[in-house]
């Protein structure tokens, strides 16, 4: 095992993946990028039901469903307001801003994530896939109809905060119980069958049915690069090369030999 500047790698030499993976990006006809829920980690992310936190005395399902918006919205406000000032206070690190520059040299890079904190639009991602919905907007909870509404400190001068209907709000993120966005997942679909390339970031691979996107990539003789901490499920898979290493470290030396070419 080889360690160059935080980024470990098995027998091949640094440079010659970084290489490899700059050469499939400079080569390919649509890639597509997926990243998880280690991306956003990097930036510092908080776990707010740790050992530590206040929250570790309530289920998920108390602060995150549907049922606990109806039996207490207070209580599941007062953990969103918590959420959402800790996502603004985040900045997007240097994997980021790597990916905009790869964007600026490729043209098109759709982007699909499960992370619902907007970190990848604020760095200057332009087409995101959102597949767990977002922090940034807020919807009536008895679908009056009404447009949503933006998630900004204004909206919590009422808890928990109301549509012009008079119902509760809840938050656009996809909650306990509830399916996916059907035209983001089928848009996601389709762009794992249609790629060419699919690099994937910070994921597990546990988590269906965004782990079920490379691997239909790859099925349809699309190339995956990887790049996490530890090694996956999708790892030693034909047609996938997999850097190890943390998405602040890799990307931007893979973004910088894709620039230099």
């Amino acid at each position: 095992m080889i360690r160059e500047q935080g980024i470990m790698y098995g027998s091949a030499s640094t440079g010659a993946m970084i290489r490899e993976a700059a050469e499939l990006i400079r080569e390919s006809r649509l890639m597509v990028v997926s990243t998880g829920a280690g991306m956003s980690r990097e930036s510092g992310i908080r776990t707010f039901r740790g050992e530590e936190g206040f929250w570790r005395q309530y289920r998920a399902e108390d602060l995150a469903s549907l049922e606990g918006i109806r039996k207490d919205p207070g209580l599941v406000w007062e953990w969103y307001r918590e959420r959402l000032r800790a996502c603004c206070q985040l900045q997007p690190h240097a994997g980021y801003r790597a990916l905009v520059r790869i964007q600026e040299t490729v043209g098109r890079l759709p982007l699909i994530t499960q992370n619902v904190d907007g970190l990848h639009q604020k760095a200057g991602i332009r087409d995101v896939i959102e597949l767990h919905g977002s922090l940034r907007t807020a919807s009536c909870l008895a679908g009056c109809g009404a447009s949503p509404v933006p998630m900004t400190e204004d909206i919590f001068s009422e808890i928990p905060p109301r549509c012009s209907c008079g119902s509760v709000l809840r938050p656009d993120v996809v909650l306990f119980g509830e399916n996916l966005p059907e035209q983001s997942l089928k848009r996601a679909f389709r762009l794992a069958e249609s790629c060419d390339l699919m690099i994937v970031i910070g994921t597990s691979m546990v988590v269906y049915p965004a782990a079920a996107l490379p691997v239909i990539a790859l099925r349809e003789g699309a190339r995956v690069i990887e790049i996490n901490t530890e090694e996956t499920p999708l790892s030693r898979l034909e047609g996938t090369l997999s850097l190890r290493g943390t998405a602040g470290l890799v990307l931007p030396q893979i973004a910088k030999a894709v620039c230099e070419e």
